[in-house]
């Protein structure tokens, strides 16, 4: 669909950047919705985008040990409130498979399964579909929908696992981003040990100051993603690799969508005797 509409555009000769200007002039004339106008521009640069351009990175990646017992992964899936998850057998460059939170829920009523290896158990885990990294998102999308994927796992030209892109994360470069009702639509953190966070971009700077006990400066920013990219000092772009030290924590660009920053890494620098930090109820992030 969305290639059709740039070739509509093409075999009328009509230039892409001057549709582009069209939209932002229409915005600033109140004409169209910056949303509408975002969508719009969304579409064109749809068909320019690699699968390593919008999946999650490895290390963001929640991943389940295939010699996890159900009981224990079952306890683990109420926790993160997701939908699937990657099946690994000794590390994440090893995925065997995609484990489905409704499948596990039905095995999980035979009480004669709870503490048998998920790997062991027949018919639980389904068939990973796996992708190069250079894959196209368009095309992607198209396969995905026709064959009701909806997971892929990313790897490198060495085969080693790069990352995940779920049907979510592709409809999110049109539409922007999908909050269901799990999400925190102020504030998103998954602790990741003791003293690690994953923090998103958009998180207010006040929510984030108030959980891990950090003053931000009064810089005229309000999100995470505006005092990341003032430290970065320039427009993030994927793939973008920057860290900055700030208040005691370590902060690490993890993922970058639409020229912002989508999820950050948060680490406390250690210091001798220093207690971990608590950051109050775990959250979902995507």
């Amino acid at each position: 669909m969305f290639s059709k509409l740039k070739d509509l555009f093409n075999k009328n000769k009509i230039d892409e950047q001057d549709i582009i200007s069209m939209v932002n002039e229409s915005h600033e004339k109140g004409v169209i919705e910056a949303s509408e106008a975002e969508m719009i521009s969304n579409i064109f640069e749809f068909g320019d985008k690699e699968a390593q351009d919008i999946m999650t990175h490895r290390e963001n990646i929640i991943a389940i040990d295939g010699s996890e017992t159900l009981e224990k992964v079952v306890e683990s899936m109420l926790e993160d409130n997701k939908s699937r998850y990657p099946v690994y057998e000794e590390n994440i460059d090893n995925i065997i498979g995609i484990l489905h939170f409704k499948d596990t829920m039905k095995y999980n009523v035979r009480s004669d399964l709870r503490q048998k290896k998920i790997a062991d158990i027949p018919g639980l885990i389904k068939e990973a579909k796996f992708i190069p990294e250079t894959r196209k998102i368009d095309s992607l999308f198209n396969t995905m929908q026709q064959n009701k994927i909806h997971m892929v796992i990313v790897v490198d030209e060495y085969g080693q696992t790069s990352g995940i892109v779920a049907m979510e994360d592709i409809l999110e470069e049109i539409v922007g981003n999908i909050l269901d009702e799990y999400d925190d639509d102020e504030l998103n953190i998954r602790r990741q040990g003791d003293n690690t966070f994953i923090v998103e971009g958009l998180a207010q700077l006040e929510e984030v100051s108030d959980r891990l006990g950090i003053e931000f400066p009064d810089e005229g920013y309000e999100t995470l993603n505006g005092f990341m990219t003032d430290r970065l000092g320039h427009v993030p772009k994927t793939g973008e690799d920057f860290e900055t030290e700030y208040g005691g924590y370590r902060f690490r660009i993890a993922s970058v969508k639409g020229r912002v920053i989508r999820t950050v890494r948060v680490e406390k620098i250690p210091d001798e005797g220093a207690e971990p930090v608590d950051p109050g109820p775990d959250q979902n992030t995507d």
